[in-house]
């Protein structure tokens, strides 16, 4: 049984984390229990051929006075239907931010039929002349929706904030409207959500 790790893992032996950051020179890891606590685990001590990297869930005890791994728990693949925020695809030099304060561009399936976009994009290629770009798709294995249209947060040249107009599209295509005088440096997609197509 997997105990709660409430206590701040003073009182529990066995608890689960997410490693966040390996170091194998220092032979350390850093991982988040399921309470959001942060904790160190030392590598030295080893009973699995797995080698621990960045995202893995794993039990970790105290048998030997510190935190070590014990177990690698496996993990299925995720899953579109089921709450899952997956990676979109995106397309024309659209990039995600690399900045730890910014939401990466994902999707999920809500558990009502509902799919929510987020993320915030950077530096893709706009037309020359103007139109509607296709900055992105939906993960694959994702249902189709009903067409959604919004107004996402953007960057405009001279002021620093403006707006575009968003689209969720029946094929999974993520779309702007720009204007020649109008070439955003950066678009958020948060306001974009649809529904499962019936």
């Amino acid at each position: 049984m997997i105990r709660s790790a409430a206590t701040y893992g003073l009182a529990w032996a066995l608890k689960q984390v997410t490693l966040r950051e390996v170091d194998r020179e220092k032979r350390m890891a850093r991982g988040v229990d399921t309470e959001g606590q942060h904790v160190e685990i030392r590598l030295g001590i080893r009973r699995s051929e797995i080698v621990p990297k960045v995202g893995q869930d794993w039990l970790i005890d105290r048998d030997f006075g510190v935190w070590t791994l014990n177990a690698f728990l496996e993990q299925g693949p995720a899953n579109p239907s089921g709450g899952d925020w997956l990676p979109l695809t995106l397309l024309n030099d659209w990039e995600a931010s690399e900045s730890p304060q910014e939401c990466q561009p994902e999707a999920c399936v809500t558990p009502g039929g509902g799919i929510e976009v987020s993320g915030i994009i950077y530096g893709g290629t706009v037309p020359a002349t103007g139109g509607v770009l296709t900055v992105a798709k939906l993960p694959d294995g994702f249902p189709a929706p009903y067409r959604q249209h919004a107004v996402l947060a953007s960057s405009m040249p001279t002021s620093g904030g403006g707006y575009v107009r968003g689209s969720l599209l029946a094929d999974g295509s993520i779309t702007i409207a720009v204007s020649v005088a109008f070439t955003p440096a950066w678009v958020d997609l948060a306001s974009l959500r649809g529904r499962v197509s019936a």
